[in-house]
């Protein structure tokens, strides 16, 4: 059994432990030109790492543990198309900056000399026989960090090498390029208001796959043209948003139809990504002059090329017609639904919702039709994505009954949906039309106004119901009068409490009667609207429930998922003059439609239940109500 040599150092990787049965050697019979077998050694290669300095890598310039990396050798004479000494060896990461190898390799006997390359990320195929081509492309979804790190390609060689003594210096150079994008806010916005709306940003109509050729460096079959949305994170400088970028194949982009899609403020805006040459290892940077209006284009410049090579500016001031609508852009942060406008009225509604039937059960994104009535068509949507499934097949069509307020799903055909479009006659398509019409894409709230005083609800919609997304906070009636903040219970005490901690809103039963409290075209959802959402969620309150819920008695936290994106946060209630169970439970009114005044029934949503609980309306042998929170529906 052959010894190993064991190499340490901070970033040295010894590649060891090949066994052979008694005296013979480990052999790999490869051919240089003169068709000489080459007969394995006895001394095993080690590696160190050099990384050039970039910073495409999540971590820029070091590996992460688990990372793998797919290793060739040839002779110095050979080509990667020909036999290999080492073919696709795997070598992983681990701690203390060690790489592992899948197996152990030794030079070979006598003076022949290696060529290595090695590359990032591994891939289990590696490079086909009698080839030098490697398939490479990028993640869509690089605000993930992994996707991001996965997102990078990076290539390593080292020629000629016989020295035995000293570890192989494998220096990793990016191969891909970077767009770093930069948002200078108009006159009005600064940048800590645009750090605060947090724009999402995704790139359109770039390449994102191609095949790598180890040999010459060179990128060819350039396909795909995936959306894909920025990694990192929005940060102020010089008065600046940075942090936003972009990880693409090398590429010429100059025919505009590469975009950017921005969702700023609950609107779409888009801007054509000037002319620019992308070559390996570079990053250009993007400024995006962020102005908000009620156009969707946005103004553009390309700044030079940083630390490979210099570009002059690039100025532009490009238009694009917004006539495919990106879903990746929807970032459904303000509200769950968006509303698409075409000459300013209103043709389709994206929604994103949680299915639940014995058909078909998961979060997903869904596009109605709106009729020129200004009526969303439940009875034609187009499932757009499926958040749950395994192996999601997108493109079906769902109805909505509106008997048992159930649907009917008719699976579609497409593997994945990025994009749709909507033609001349309001028609919503999955193809390109060649009468494609321009629209705007409009993130869709509930704005109520008072007394001069706005407030802004998120809407989501369950099942055929359309609800408010977080609790009534509001201390006017419809009409502008004012409610009186109260503190005590009691017939005369009609208005509502407030915990001075928090931001919640609590309204006792005197002040529902007293008055309109619903916003315009919304009410106080009766009896059999808490029983349509109660059947259709078949009792599950857990898919209604956000944040961190504890059991009444024992304090035990209790998971809540939140599918349905109702967003019931145990808020608690108002009792006995102050804020009661807190973290535990939260409490709605519910209306009596036969009787027009309030049900005698509540609903209770408590942390020890994923069930809806029914309560009475007036507090326990007082002729008054009880202070709860409103959730209002639309009519």
């Amino acid at each position: 059994m052959k010894k190993s040599i064991f190499v340490r150092g901070v970033l040295a990787a010894s590649l060891f432990g090949c066994i052979s049965l008694g005296n013979t050697a480990c052999v790999n019979r490869i051919s240089d030109d003169s068709e000489a077998e080459i007969e394995e050694g006895t001394t095993p290669i080690t590696f160190s790492i050099k990384m050039e300095k970039a910073s495409t890598k999540a971590t820029n310039t070091a590996f992460e543990k688990g990372d793998k990396m797919g290793l060739f050798a040839t002779t110095s004479s050979g080509s990667i198309k020909g036999k290999r000494y080492i073919n696709n060896m795997t070598l992983e990461y681990t701690e203390g900056s060690t790489l592992v190898p899948k197996k152990t390799v030794f030079y070979p006997e006598g003076d022949v000399a290696l060529n290595f390359i090695s590359y990032y990320p591994y891939q289990t195929e590696g490079v086909a026989a009698g080839t030098s081509f490697l398939p490479v492309s990028v993640q869509i979804d690089q605000s993930n960090e992994k996707h991001r790190s996965q997102s990078d390609f990076l290539v390593a060689k080292a020629q000629g090498i016989t020295n035995k003594s000293k570890a192989v210096t494998l220096e990793f150079q990016h191969k891909l390029s970077k767009l770093i994008i930069s948002l200078t806010p108009d006159a009005d916005n600064s940048a800590n208001d645009l750090l605060k709306a947090d724009p999402r940003i995704i790139a359109t109509g770039l390449k994102t796959s191609a095949i790598y050729n180890l040999e010459d460096g060179s990128f060819s079959n350039l396909e795909g043209t995936q959306d894909i949305i920025a990694a990192g994170k929005w940060t102020v400088k010089d008065n600046k948003l940075t942090g936003k970028e972009f990880i693409i194949i090398p590429q010429t982009i100059n025919d505009n139809k590469q975009s950017f899609i921005m969702e700023w403020g609950g609107r779409i805006y888009s801007c054509t990504i000037p002319e620019v040459e992308m070559s390996s290892s570079t990053q250009c940077t993007i400024n995006i002059s962020a102005m908000q209006s009620n156009s969707n284009i946005l103004n553009s410049f390309a700044g030079k090329i940083k630390e490979w090579s210099s570009l002059p500016p690039i100025d532009t001031d490009n238009t694009e017609d917004y006539a495919t609508i990106h879903i990746s852009a929807l970032s459904f942060s303000l509200s769950n639904i968006y509303k698409i406008y075409h000459e300013g009225m209103p043709v389709a509604e994206v929604c994103k919702e949680y299915l639940k039937s014995e058909s078909l059960t998961s979060r997903a994104i869904i596009a109605y039709p709106i009729d020129e009535n200004e009526k969303t068509d439940l009875s034609n949507g187009i499932i757009l994505q499926l958040t749950d499934c395994h192996d999601p097949i997108c493109g079906g069509k769902i109805t909505w009954n509106t008997d048992d307020y159930g649907f009917t799903y008719t699976q579609g055909e497409a593997s994945g949906i990025d994009k749709f479009y909507i033609d001349n006659a309001h028609k919503l398509l999955l193809e390109k039309p060649e009468d494609a019409v321009k629209v705007n894409v409009a993130c869709h709230t509930l704005r109520d106004i008072r007394g001069g005083v706005s407030a802004e609800y998120p809407i989501v919609k369950i099942g055929a119901q359309y609800w408010m997304g977080k609790e009534l906070h509001a201390t006017a009636y419809r009409n502008g009068t004012g409610l009186k903040k109260q503190i005590d219970l009691g017939t005369d005490k009609a208005g509502y409490y407030k915990p001075d901690k928090y931001d919640i809103y609590f309204y006792n039963g005197e002040a529902i009667l007293a008055g309109e409290l619903a916003p315009e075209g919304w009410k106080i959802p009766a009896d059999a609207d808490w029983e349509q959402l109660k059947s259709y969620t078949c009792n599950d309150a857990s898919i209604l429930k956000a944040g961190e819920w504890q059991a009444m008695i024992t304090g035990e936290a209790i998971p809540a998922n939140n599918y349905a994106r109702f967003n019931a946060f145990p808020v608690g209630m108002w009792f006995n003059k102050g804020h009661n169970s807190p973290n535990k439970m939260t409490a709605f009114w519910s209306w009596d439609n036969v009787g027009h005044t309030l049900s005698e029934n509540t609903i209770y949503f408590l942390g020890e239940s994923d069930e809806f609980v029914s309560s009475t309306a007036h507090v326990t042998g007082k002729p008054y109500y009880k202070a709860l929170s409103i959730r209002c529906i639309k009519e």
